[in-house]
């Protein structure tokens, strides 16, 4: 009996690795070889289904992808064995939950039971009476924001499992585009794309962007995870936006992504803006600047640029972005 075989789209479905990830890590750096049907469709083994969850695995545990393609299976279970245990040991040492808790300011403290709890409603109930006391944006700064860093922490120094740091990241989403999508901006309000660009998994931060820009009035199209710049800038176009927000997290080394912001800047219209956040921007700081793009570190800065954008256009603001990015960097 001969062994299944799988479409790309059925490995990335039971690996959890994109279907991008997936041809990148194979034409750079080797990772697997799958077999080709006449017509050159890839199929994937159980096997390579395997390898594949195994190296996503020990990616999101920090392994560098370019030290680990070429391992062997086996030794790639092992590693992945060994970061268990690692984390297991870690939890089974750490504080009580309530423990961390006490260090939320008490505003976070009832979105972080609910997560804790794994309980979607008492989560839903306590950001709906954080924005009833706080407003929406204060919601976001005061209350998400904060959240999502606690849980990121503790998911790191293994006090955490990565289904309660994958809970909260899918719960919190589907609150938060629920607003974007059910809340209807006017004809004449100017249009955002939040995406983040190809071989950028995490997505989150180009949600809370999203979110915010449509409680800031903005008409919101957002695209989600790991897009090519041709795919960004073809949404772009048809949808005459007037800026796009991207979201740099993860890898902060990516070779390939500055070649795609510099395609994403030729590709779009000249009057068509670029706004980037998330804590790898700075990693590559010097493209940024070169495709005059708009950097952001926080919210405020990110309201401040959607408001600069609204009232003077996104080129005026570029220009005036990019002289105080330059001087602040030759200060």
């Amino acid at each position: 009996m001969s062994e299944v075989r799988y479409s790309i789209k059925i490995a990335s479905e039971r690996s959890g690795v994109s279907s991008h990830l997936i041809r990148m890590w194979e034409k750079r750096y080797g990772a697997l070889s799958p077999d080709r049907t006449e017509t050159n469709r890839r199929l994937y083994s159980d096997e390579n289904v395997e390898r594949l969850s195994l190296l996503f695995s020990c990616t999101q545990e920090g392994h560098r992808i370019g030290n680990i393609a070429s391992l062997p299976t086996e030794t790639l279970r092992q590693l992945a064995q060994e970061n268990a245990e690692i984390k297991e040991s870690a939890r089974e040492s750490a504080p009580p939950t309530s423990a961390n808790e006490e260090s939320l300011p008490p505003a976070v403290r009832p979105a972080f039971k609910a997560i804790d709890s794994m309980d979607v409603d008492e989560l839903r109930k306590a950001l709906d009476e954080a924005s009833v006391e706080l407003g929406y944006q204060g919601m976001l700064t005061k209350v998400v924001i904060p959240l999502m860093q606690h849980i990121g922490r503790l998911w790191c120094e293994g006090e955490l499992t990565a289904a309660y740091e994958h809970f909260a990241s899918a719960a919190l989403r589907t609150y938060l585009l629920g607003h974007v999508q059910s809340y209807s901006a006017s004809r004449n309000a100017p249009v955002l794309i939040t995406v983040t660009p190809a071989g950028q998994l995490h997505e989150f931060g180009a949600v809370v962007s999203a979110a915010a820009a449509n409680s800031a009035g903005w008409h919101v199209i957002h695209l989600g995870p790991s897009l090519p710049a041709s795919e960004i800038a073809g949404a772009a176009i048809r949808s005459e936006a007037n800026m796009v927000a991207l979201s740099l997290v993860h890898p902060p080394d990516d070779p390939d992504l500055p070649a795609q912001l510099r395609m994403l800047r030729r590709l779009l219209p000249s009057k068509v803006g670029i706004i980037v956040g998330g804590r790898s921007s700075e990693s590559y700081r010097r493209t940024l600047q070169e495709i005059q793009a708009q950097t952001v570190t926080d919210m405020d800065q990110f309201y401040e640029t959607l408001n600069a954008s609204r009232r003077h256009g996104p080129l005026e603001s570029n220009r005036g972005r990019q002289e105080k990015t330059l001087g602040h960097a030759n200060g």
